[in-house]
């Protein structure tokens, strides 16, 4: 029996209560949505939010919470966050607030998000659950070290004005007390890479730590490229990273404007570095011989990362260095809340029914009642409204799911995309879903059957509003203007677009070629306040930019 499954299996026997009470109300998806909206309402008793609110006090059931509550955007909350974030108590919910964790939003800074025990709760009703089922379902996991995602914050951790600590270095900080103990026996990488003040360092940090493990047999991340990079930066360094495996310190590459030696080191002082001589000469056979990472990993046996929507096209790229690895893709979790949750015998992920209250906008008739989890109708999409412990009372999150089929009674929703990523320069009204659609459509005939490694549109204002369309790839100049031109015929069939275009307020899409997309991109995504962990690939970005950007004439 290894070291790390004597944990491992207490961890699983800690988990299996929880799990048990999840699959029981599979069965019964309407009961258990009635048991949360009840905590939903008991945790908003008292709060600022629940006085403005008429007849608050006289809610009873789903019918009475959607006629005295209207739903909000996350905008819209951004008064109230701001009055907690000043020190005020009981704004949104009784419980007090430990921490606001910064939401990955894809358009521009991160929001804050107000986290409260009932909250905490909450997420691991879905995350309790979703562990259990990798542990009883694939028992190669429980013999072995687990990597999941740590990311660094990109800033110092600060408190607000009120004193309310912001964010959480790692994805452990969502289980509680009792699991992370266990959890920590088990993780390849210590939680302390988290304070590391920049991307390059964390990931040299990461990488020593991995690579220094035999026995890692999980990777947990969340959007496919963030491994992708990861293994980069492994060929980039890795004769350095062999060179400080054998003699036991650890020297990450002083790169980039964010670097700060004193503040790197004083992250590394609080880890232990020892000489691992046959890992480092490993490394070194395996970058010599066009590697797999399978040949420094043996035992691993799991990825799991984001699946769906954009997420899909990154895959390829994270999963060619891990031939034969198994990988799962994620279920829908957001940072105000767990939506879905993996199971691997269902059709796509599950409604996270234990977790938070739910209710559905049907994406044919957006004006009509939402529907609650038990109404949903298999192959139509839904825009998700949240109502959690933490305070978000009927939040529209802005993700589009799909049913694709249902776990006993309860719906499997698979992630399609976001309702709100919608561009407007002069009216065109671009959608991110469509332009999606047209980008699957048309850059497959252009570059060998499949898009390039890096796709997206992101419009300027110079030298006049116009879409651009990035595209990584060695195809020559007249193929990028060929497949530019056939995204402009494709998106001319909307209304909107071939109006503006017919007006000459917005000019065609133009291609431009970049070199190493997927890191630059996450550079900007970094410097605009979001985790390397969270940012999400996108089809179209609504931000401006984009081309100073790529060509470096911004920074």
């Amino acid at each position: 029996m290894s070291a790390s499954s004597l944990p491992l299996s207490g961890l699983r026997a800690v988990l299996a209560p929880s799990a048990l009470r999840f699959y029981r109300a599979l069965r019964h998806p309407e009961a258990a949505q009635a048991v949360c909206l009840q905590r939903v309402l008991r945790s908003a008793v008292g709060s600022v939010q629940a006085e403005r609110i008429p007849g608050f006090h006289r809610i009873s059931d789903a019918r009475d919470f959607q006629a005295a509550v209207p739903w909000v955007t996350p905008d819209a909350l951004t008064p109230d966050v701001e009055r907690i974030a000043a020190g005020e108590a009981r704004v949104l919910t009784r419980e007090p607030v430990l921490r606001f964790e910064l939401s990955g939003g894809s358009s521009g800074a991160s929001k804050r998000v107000p986290m409260t025990r009932g909250l905490l709760a909450e997420f691991q009703r879905a995350l309790a659950p979703m562990l259990f089922e990798l542990l009883h379902r694939r028992p190669a996991l429980r013999e072995g070290a687990s990597y999941w995602s740590i990311s660094p914050l990109a800033r110092k951790q600060v408190r607000t004005a009120g004193g309310i600590p912001v964010g959480s270095a790692e994805d452990s900080a969502y289980f509680s007390r009792v699991l992370r103990p266990l959890l920590s026996r088990i993780f390849a990488v210590p939680g302390e890479v988290g304070a590391l003040p920049d991307v390059e360092s964390c990931r040299y940090v990461t990488l020593w730590h991995l690579v220094a493990r035999e026995d890692l047999s999980l990777i947990s991340v969340w959007n496919p490229s963030f491994l992708t990079l990861l293994m980069d930066a492994l060929e980039r360094h890795g004769e350095r990273l062999a060179d400080d495996l054998m003699r036991g310190h650890c020297r990450p590459p002083a790169s980039g404007a964010a670097y700060d030696e004193a503040a790197t080191q004083a992250v590394l002082d609080r880890m232990r570095f020892s000489p691992r001589p046959e890992r480092a000469s490993l490394l070194r056979e395996v970058l010599r011989g066009g590697w797999s990472a399978r040949a420094l990993w043996p035992r691993l046996s799991l990825l799991s990362m984001w699946t769906d929507a954009q997420a899909a096209h990154a895959l390829p790229a994270a999963c060619r260095r891990f031939p034969g690895v198994e990988v799962q893709g994620k279920g829908l979790l957001a940072t105000e809340g767990v939506v879905t949750v993996p199971l691997f015998d269902a059709p796509a992920p599950v409604l996270a029914v234990r977790s938070h209250f739910f209710e559905f906008i049907d994406s044919e008739q957006p004006t009509s009642r939402p529907r609650l989890a038990h109404e949903l109708e298999q192959g139509r999409t839904y825009t998700v409204l949240l109502s959690t412990s933490g305070g978000l009372l009927r939040y529209r999150l802005g993700d589009l799911v799909r049913v694709e089929g249902f776990q006993h009674a309860t719906p499997c929703l698979r992630f399609v995309g976001r309702a709100d990523a919608i561009c407007d320069l002069v009216g065109e009204k671009l959608a991110g879903t469509r332009v999606g659609a047209v980008l699957d459509a048309v850059l497959p005939d252009f570059f060998g059957g499949a898009r390039p490694g890096f796709s997206m549109l992101a419009p300027e204002w110079t030298p006049a509003p116009s879409y651009v369309l990035f595209l990584e790839t060695d195809a020559p100049a007249s193929r990028l203007a060929a497949a530019a031109e056939a995204v402009e015929h494709a998106l001319c069939e909307g209304h909107h677009y071939r109006y503006a275009r017919a007006l000459g307020q917005l000019g065609p899409v133009r291609a431009v070629r970049v070199a190493d997309g997927a890191r630059r991109y996450e550079a900007r995504c970094v410097a605009l306040g979001q985790r390397a962990g969270d940012i999400k690939p996108v089809d179209l970005h609504r931000l401006t930019g984009w081309s100073d950007h790529f060509s470096g004439a911004a920074t």
